[in-house]
């Protein structure tokens, strides 16, 4: 995307890549599966044992002492 150079990408610049991705059915299909791998990486970091899980524990832990 070409932001401008205040750093912000413009609605014209976003509404582009949006159609770009609706209007394409192998994009649509390839975006599908990244969001899905995505979201169960996500999942993952916030289950038992997961890495956000355990960072907030030691973040806690720090604060008791």
């Amino acid at each position: 995307m070409n932001e401008s150079k205040d750093g912000f990408v413009s609605t014209t610049e976003v509404e582009k890549r949006v159609r770009e991705l609706m209007d394409s059915e192998n994009n649509n299909s390839t975006v599908r599966e990244r969001v899905i791998a995505l979201k169960e990486g996500a999942k993952a970091t916030v289950c038992e044992g997961g890495s956000s899980r355990v960072a907030l524990i030691k973040l806690v832990e720090s604060w008791k002492n």
